[in-house]
């Protein structure tokens, strides 16, 4: 019996094939037989807040190994199902402060009157999502307050002995920040404890015409005209004296109390000043004609002994407090330079007076003043202060013979007459608003050549004010008659209005 036909190849296949689509149909509607869940319908997984973590989990200190105010601490965040985008900061847990750092120093504050104190710290991320750590982390941060620091710095202070000023440069600090110093303090001796403006540089005027004692003093901030309403008391005029300071911050905690050198605080004596600028053998050979010329009526600073150890460190803040005394005042210098302790920069004793003895003329003060210069000599420096816009600058040197002298193109001026052959002569060239006073009989050497111009003066309202004499007066006493002349017609005559 046969059950049929046999199946080609071709045949086979195809039924094969259909087999296979039938049992994929069925399948497929087996699948959509199936009810969809929750999770089929389109809704998403609910957001997973960040989590927050402070490097330090506790800061475990007491006493004296508290924390000062400044605290650096740092944080960071996680998040599951996103990304930390920032934090937010508080000290209370209600007042909430945003960034994206994750770290910081904080300047945490500690109440008036208390030493100690404890800082609590939270901080919470934020996701992407802008969900927020619901369980900040927390820090509670013991602190300590430190007390601040004050001190004079003595190396640019009054060396031995204060002249009519005392100037000093002070520092306060505090490792809590320098802003949580509420007030420094200073006091003389045994005087009354005052504020101390913010100026770092401070300036004691001695009270006018006191010559022992004691007294209040006026206090100046850095280089201010007028001075403070604040007075400093027990001040020992023509005395020994000791300056104190301290600081106090925000919470009540003072410094260590910080000393001054003791110095002598000089008074003036008279309203003539006499200025050495050169060695002592120069200072002594021509300090009698001025010393004569003043009538014997003077005081004296010698700027140049102990390599210019008494020379102002702070110029405009301390010696245009000095000039302020005085009418009448000569000044002998010469091209040294010296280097300010307190500035670092390096100036002859004339570039650093110019611009306070403008001022000084502005306020109808009378100078003779002398000096040697040099073709490199700092005229900008000069200028101002000194009837000069120039030197004469050519080859060759020019030199005055023992028998020539220096002409005066005024009258009632005497010659001048060298002590022996000068070489090393700058002839100047004189500003606008002066005139010739004295010239000089010049003998050229090599190729120079040039004016001979040595002295010009300034005059106000007729008057004359500045004499200004471009060499050495040492130099000339072959006739000492004259030279006590020329003394005697400038500080005691011209100078006598």
């Amino acid at each position: 019996m046969v059950f049929g036909d046999q199946l080609s190849p071709n045949t086979t296949i195809l039924m094969k094939r259909q087999a296979t689509y039938q049992s994929a149909i069925a399948f497929l509607a087996m699948v959509l037989s199936i009810p969809f869940s929750s999770c089929m319908r389109g809704e998403l997984n609910e957001n997973i807040p960040p989590t927050t973590r402070i490097a330090l989990e506790s800061i475990n200190r007491s006493g004296e190994n508290r924390l000062n105010s400044n605290v650096h601490l740092s944080w960071f965040g996680t998040d599951k199902d996103g990304y930390v985008v920032g934090y937010e900061v508080s000290l209370d847990n209600e007042n909430w402060h945003f960034t994206t750092s994750t770290d910081s120093v904080f300047r945490f504050s500690i109440s008036a009157g208390s030493d100690t104190a404890d800082q609590n710290f939270w901080v919470r991320a934020i996701d992407n999502e802008d969900a927020r750590d619901p369980d900040p982390a927390f820090l509670r941060i013991p602190l300590r307050n430190t007390p601040p620091e004050a001190s004079f710095d003595n190396e640019v202070g009054p060396v031995d002995t204060a002249f009519v000023a005392a100037t000093f440069r002070w520092r306060a600090t505090d490792i809590d920040g320098d802003e949580t110093i509420e007030v420094v303090k200073m006091k003389f001796n045994d005087g009354d404890w005052f504020d101390v403006p913010s100026a770092n540089v401070i300036t004691f005027v001695l009270e006018e015409g006191l010559q022992s004692g004691s007294s209040e003093a006026e206090v100046y901030a850095g280089t201010e005209s007028s001075p403070r309403s604040t007075r400093a008391t027990d001040v020992r005029v023509n005395a020994e004296n000791t300056v104190y300071i301290k600081a106090i911050d925000i919470a009540g905690a003072e410094s260590d109390v910080d000393t001054s050198n003791t110095f002598y605080f000089k008074q003036n004596t008279s309203e003539n000043l006499i200025i050495c600028g050169q060695p002592a053998s120069v200072r002594d050979e021509i300090k009698p004609y001025a010393v004569n010329g003043f009538n014997n009526d003077y005081d004296f600073l010698d700027f140049f002994t102990d390599q210019g150890e008494r020379q102002p460190r702070f110029w405009q803040a301390n010696f245009a407090r000095v000039l302020q005394r005085f009418d009448r005042l000569f000044v002998h210098t010469d091209i040294t330079v010296f280097t300010n302790p307190a500035t670092g920069q390096s100036a002859s004793i004339l570039v650093n007076m110019a611009p306070l003895i403008a001022t000084f003329n502005d306020n109808n003060g009378k100078s003779l003043i002398t000096t040697l210069l040099t073709p490199a000599s700092d005229i900008d420096g000069l200028s101002g202060g000194f009837p000069i816009e120039d030197v004469v600058r050519s080859g060759g040197q020019v030199r005055l013979t023992a028998d020539s002298a220096l002409i005066p193109s005024l009258t009632g001026y005497p010659d001048l007459e060298p002590n022996g052959i000068i070489t090393g002569i700058v002839p100047i060239v004189r500003s606008l608003d002066s005139e010739d006073v004295y010239r000089a009989q010049l003998t050229p050497l090599g190729n120079w050549s040039g004016d001979n111009l040595i002295g010009a003066l300034r005059r106000r309202n007729g008057n004359v004010q500045q004499v200004f004499i471009a060499t050495s007066l040492h130099r000339f006493t072959g006739n000492a008659t004259n030279l006590q002349q020329f003394f005697d017609k400038i500080l005691d005559d011209d100078f006598n209005w």
